[in-house]
């Protein structure tokens, strides 16, 4: 017996496909940012090694977080050296340099944060 099946349509929006997850280092200081129109966020690099027999490289790749719950967490906790594993949609757009060139750059969003690894504590220098 044939089964037909009708495709069913959905009027809600359509979900974020482009997503990205990755384990790294925080190689910046997590900056405060506002928006033009005043939305605060906080920004930073993440650094991202890949070892291979022959070659070791770090991809670096530059992160927005406009969580108020995780940007808080992050400016207040987080800094260069943490180890995180974050969740991110990925934007892209053609950018054009002064000189004409064209390059395509990379957005993350981050949906998600958790700590791998703190960063260290500086130690407060101990007076004789």
């Amino acid at each position: 017996m044939l089964r037909l099946q009708a495709r069913t349509f959905s009027s809600t929006a359509r979900a974020q496909l482009a997503k990205i997850n990755l384990i790294g280092t925080i190689g910046s200081d997590v900056t405060k940012a506002t928006t033009s129109t005043g939305k605060e966020y906080v920004r930073y690099s993440l650094a991202v090694d890949s070892r291979s027999k022959n070659n070791d490289s770090t991809s670096w790749f530059n992160i927005a977080c406009f969580n108020e719950n995780q940007a808080n967490f992050m400016s207040e906790r987080l800094g260069k050296g943490a180890r995180v594993y974050v969740e991110a949609d990925v934007s892209n757009s053609l950018v054009e340099r002064e000189d004409g060139s064209k390059y395509i750059s990379w957005v993350l969003f981050q949906n998600n944060l958790e700590v791998v690894r703190f960063p260290k504590r500086e130690e407060p220098a101990e007076s004789e």
